[in-house]
């Protein structure tokens, strides 16, 4: 998610939660130096239980990509992805805030 985008809507009604699953070796350190380093304006929270790890990796492979996930104000999702495309995730953002 690019942190311009959480900024510029934010004000519109767009929440977004970074979750770090602890995959790939990370820690609180490496963490804290990744968000530094890349400046994260929005929230990030541990995967503490595994469950969303879980959940993102049914089969149990890592991916280096997130899992995008838009719900609308309905709580209904309204994208899911694991490979970024910035026009679809604004055009689907943009389109839930509207409704």
């Amino acid at each position: 998610m690019d942190s311009n985008l959480h900024q510029r809507l934010s004000g519109e009604g767009l929440a977004v939660v970074g979750v770090a699953t602890g995959g790939f070796s990370e820690t609180d350190d490496t963490l804290a130096a990744f968000l530094e380093q890349t400046a994260v304006t929005f929230p990030v929270v541990w995967d503490t239980d595994g469950s969303y790890g879980d959940w993102r990796f049914p089969d149990g492979a890592l991916s280096p990509y997130p899992r995008q996930v838009v719900l609308g104000r309905d709580g209904v999702v309204k994208y899911l992805a694991h490979e970024h495309d910035e026009s679809a995730l604004a055009a689907v953002i943009e389109a839930a805030l509207a409704e």
